[in-house]
């Protein structure tokens, strides 16, 4: 049986981080490999640091596409995969050299791994405890956790994941280069959905790099494609005819709305205080 994994990075723009990337997987422990560049139409070097890694090894493959988004870079990827495994890894993050090794372990019984992972500041070894999140789900009842605990509870980042490629080639899945973000929950809820087991891997196999400008997000937009998400996840699951499954996405679409919203009450108040301080302000200035 074949252990190859077909591992699908995207790059835009991202030169100073490609090497160091590529890197990581040119250390696996497990050879049997592919590395598939896809260079969403970059403007920088990104092309000639991806060229010294194929000419250093067969195993990568550099393509150049147009630029259309994490997303269309993902699913470019994905096509032109032709491993029994796949392995997501964004352009500035990084693996452990046993992680194919120790998952594909855990592969044998299951569909689906998910590893420990650490977050760390971009340009020192400092851990940012501040950016992590559990991406333990329960392996009895995953399915509803990944819908009902994403972002807020847990948070599973794309590198942290082995799966069998046999998943999205049975149920057609890609990532919805419709949505402005939250393209991974989507995928990773039907990829779950549709799985019949998964493995927590306890072992920190996957670091996440976490960079100044990452520090700040435009929580507006985030929110907005949250939402757009979990309606999609609706009129998934009512396609699937699961109703249950389908409350579990209105139950979060609400959560999302709710979030961060002011009580209407506490909006009235907070209006009237603010115009009590104008006129007491005004009254000892007069």
């Amino acid at each position: 049986m074949s252990l190859k994994v077909s591992v699908i990075v995207p790059c835009f723009n991202q030169a100073s981080y490609l090497g160091e990337t590529l890197e990581s997987v040119y250390k696996q422990t497990h050879q049997d490999w592919e590395c598939i560049i896809v260079d969403d139409g970059s403007t920088d070097n990104s092309k000639e640091i991806a060229a010294i890694w194929c000419k250093k090894d067969k195993r990568f493959l550099y393509k150049y596409k147009e630029n259309g988004g994490l997303s269309s870079a993902r699913n470019f990827g994905l096509k032109m995969a032709c491993g029994e495994y796949v392995q997501l890894l964004d352009s500035d993050d990084l693996i452990k050299p046993k992680k194919f090794s120790e998952q594909l372990k855990d592969l044998l019984d299951s569909e689906i791994s998910v590893s420990d992972y650490l977050s760390f500041i971009d340009g020192t070894n400092n851990e940012a405890p501040h950016r992590y999140l559990s991406p333990f789900l329960s392996e009895e009842d995953y399915k509803k956790q990944v819908i009902l605990d994403w972002e807020y509870r847990k948070s599973i980042p794309c590198h942290a994941v082995l799966f069998k490629r046999s998943l999205i080639l049975e149920n057609e899945l890609s990532f919805n280069e419709a949505l402005p973000n939250h393209e991974d929950w989507v995928f990773w809820t039907q990829l779950f959905y549709y799985s019949k087991s998964i493995k927590n891997n306890k072992n920190i196999l996957a670091l996440y790099r976490i960079r100044k400008h990452s520090m700040s997000v435009d929580f507006k937009l985030m929110k907005q494609g949250f939402l757009q998400a979990a309606k999609i996840l609706q009129r998934f699951f009512k396609q699937e005819k699961d109703t249950e499954f389908n409350e579990l996405a209105k139950e979060k679409y609400h959560e999302v709305y709710q979030r961060g919203r002011v009580p209407f009450i506490k909006r009235i108040k907070s209006k009237i205080y603010s115009k009590l301080a104008y006129c007491y302000r005004y009254v000892r200035k007069n």
